[in-house]
């Protein structure tokens, strides 16, 4: 009876060695982000938390109210095999001279954790729109949720799981960017 059990308990833990050696996450899909238009954006709880952080974000909000808090709306599908997270803050770029790479909250992020998506959700995203000459694009980060991943990823993760734990320090997420087409003002 001892030797059956040994046997099994050996057998399980040689199969998730090797399931754990062999199996890798999903990769990341490639993500894209598409302009939908313009509309009258809500100021959610982002924008007063963003505006607190720097004398710039303070006045880059100011001067988004006084014109009117017009919103560009962008459309997100989540092509991942598991959940995402969208960063609360993009960056509008755009190829002027000088170029600019301002920082927008995402309005209708429902708090500074950012915006959830499973995977396949589709998402409408509305940033602060601030006036400008020149054709500009979107830059939006996220991080891929391991904790949505597959049984085997979350096994993987264990020991840097209990690291973080034991450190006191956060499981270091890696960050995608996504990026729209060029939008003319």
């Amino acid at each position: 009876m001892k030797l059956r059990f040994a046997i099994a308990l050996l057998g399980c833990l040689a199969f998730i060695g090797v399931a754990l050696f062999f199996t890798r996450p999903s990769p990341a899909a490639p993500q894209s982000v598409r302009f939908a238009g313009v509309a009258n954006g809500v100021v959610g709880a982002v924008p007063p938390v963003f505006a607190t952080l720097t004398a710039n974000n303070a006045a880059s909000i100011q001067r988004w109210l006084v014109a009117g808090t017009n919103a560009a709306v962008f459309t997100i599908t989540n092509q991942q095999t598991c959940a995402i997270w969208l960063f609360p803050l993009g960056r509008i770029c755009t190829a002027e001279a000088t170029p600019m790479r301002d920082e927008t909250p995402l309005l209708n992020a429902p708090d500074f954790s950012g915006i959830r998506l499973s995977p396949g959700q589709v998402a409408e995203i509305q940033v602060a729109a601030l006036p400008h000459h020149a054709p500009w694009r979107l830059q939006l980060y996220y991080h891929r949720d391991s904790c949505s991943d597959s049984f085997l990823n979350n096994l993987k993760m264990l020991p840097e799981s209990l690291r973080a734990q034991a450190t006191g320090k956060p499981v270091q997420m890696q960050m995608h960017t996504i990026e729209s087409e060029l939008i003319d003002p």
